[in-house]
């Protein structure tokens, strides 16, 4: 095999572009982690290619929801519309059966009102505005928790209806990915920030619920 100064780095030059030591990419070459080829001499040459394939992805930076032709408010009234065509797969819940009229349209609405602070969220770019709206989805998160134990529901209920409302929300988002037929990086960067989000939510719910007077928990 010969060594073509295009396509082969030394020892020092790969290991400058990784940004590592020459002992540790040596290491690296001797247990298989990455190609490398011996000269009639006995020195290494590492494939310029796969050198670089080590070099860190710059992440894709995630498109506003905006910027994409999907004005927040536009994309929440789909996710409503998505919500109440299925919201006959809760009404069977045994749980479900147990909160009155009143208490279920608190449920939504809390409901509505974290669907627009994520979208609000997933169209800011200002980290500061970002962080915010998160926050006040967690909170809504939060109380959403302690009042579903108010009512008797268990955390696997509660959790149970939140992940309804998740689903309906990472499908609408799902549907503005297809539609503005983004490409897998951007699909990647856009489902990522909303999985955080979301992921946020879950968690100060399910501390709500831990936090409500144990004498209200069935």
């Amino acid at each position: 095999m010969k060594a073509d100064d295009r396509t082969w780095l030394t020892l020092g030059e790969a290991s400058r572009i990784l940004g590592v030591d020459p002992d540790t990419l040596r290491r690296w070459a001797d247990t298989g982690k990455v190609e490398v080829f011996t000269t009639p001499g006995g020195h290494r040459r590492f494939p310029r290619a796969a050198i670089e394939h080590m070099l860190p992805r710059p992440r894709a930076r995630r498109s506003l929801l905006t910027a994409l032709g999907e004005p927040p408010d536009r994309v929440a009234a789909e996710l409503r519309k998505r919500v109440r065509s299925d919201i006959g797969s809760l009404s069977g819940q045994e749980w479900h059966s147990r909160l009155d009229p009143r208490s279920l349209q608190w449920f939504r609405e809390q409901g509505r009102r974290m669907g627009d602070l994520l979208l609000g969220y997933l169209d800011t770019q200002r980290r500061g505005g970002r962080e915010e709206l998160v926050a006040q989805a967690e909170a809504l998160g939060k109380e959403y928790g302690i009042e579903a134990a108010k009512h008797g529901l268990s955390i696997a209920e509660a959790t149970q209806a939140f992940l309804f409302f998740r689903g309906r929300f990472m499908s609408e988002i799902a549907t503005v990915a297809k539609r503005r037929s983004l490409d897998a990086a951007q699909v990647a960067a856009l489902f990522e920030e909303a999985d955080r989000a979301l992921d946020g939510v879950i968690v100060a719910l399910v501390e709500g619920h831990r936090s409500a007077p144990k004498r209200a928990r069935r």
